[in-house]
């Protein structure tokens, strides 16, 4: 009885191990391999130089104006004069649950205060937001949410995700979740024409006075 039940044993085992095994291939075959990647990763931006690539991104925005950053903890505190219904009026408020997924930066709006003025309602401030660039920005109206396109400047082979947000003085902590560069950016292999004969080498054969049959 003592004989079955180490042999029992042994087979569970043996199965185990099969199990582990044909995991560990599925995943190696179905994951592709990464140049480079990270567990983990702290990056820290200075507020101040932040701030002034913002005002000159802006430059051209004529319902904003004067924007300017501080530290919140875990948001950040963002504030500019705004025109609204003619009116000038100092709007601050707070981008929170900052998040960075599929190269969309995604935010929180909260805690809108208004100094001097007409009050401005947030559904003013989304609607400014909607304006600036609606290729770039897109809001959620009434949720306060915020989405802002970054594929123009994260390439398509860069994973990278902002999971913590902390913002203390003039430095703005950004802790990105695991993730990992795919290739060198703008590494793209050339496509093929017809026949298999890649197209820079048809294009070079022309050129050098050389048909294919």
């Amino acid at each position: 009885m003592f004989g079955l039940a180490r042999v029992r044993e042994r087979h569970l085992n043996s199965f185990d191990e099969l199990k582990s095994l044909y995991y560990a291939a599925m995943s190696t075959t179905l994951t592709p391999r990464s140049l480079a990647r990270w567990d983990g990763l702290h990056l820290v931006l200075d507020l101040v130089l932040v701030e002034e690539h913002l005002v000159r991104l802006l430059a051209d925005v004529q319902q904003v104006e004067g924007l300017a950053l501080a530290a919140a903890g875990d948001a950040l505190d963002v504030s500019a004069t705004v025109k609204w219904k003619g009116v000038r009026s100092r709007v601050a408020l707070e981008l929170a649950e900052l998040r960075l997924r599929h190269r969309h930066l995604g935010f929180r709006m909260r805690k809108l205060r208004v100094y001097g003025g007409l009050p401005v309602p947030r559904a003013a401030v989304e609607a400014i937001l909607q304006s600036i660039n609606n290729e770039l920005i897109t809001v959620f109206r009434g949720q306060g949410i915020v989405v802002v396109d970054l594929r123009k400047w994260l390439p398509p082979e860069l994973d990278l995700k902002i999971v913590t947000v902390q913002a203390t003085g003039s430095s703005l902590h950004l802790w990105f979740g695991a993730g990992g560069l795919r290739d060198l950016p703008g590494r793209e292999r050339p496509a093929l024409a017809a026949g298999g004969v890649p197209a820079s080498a048809l294009e070079s054969g022309e050129k050098n006075g050389h048909t294919t049959a």
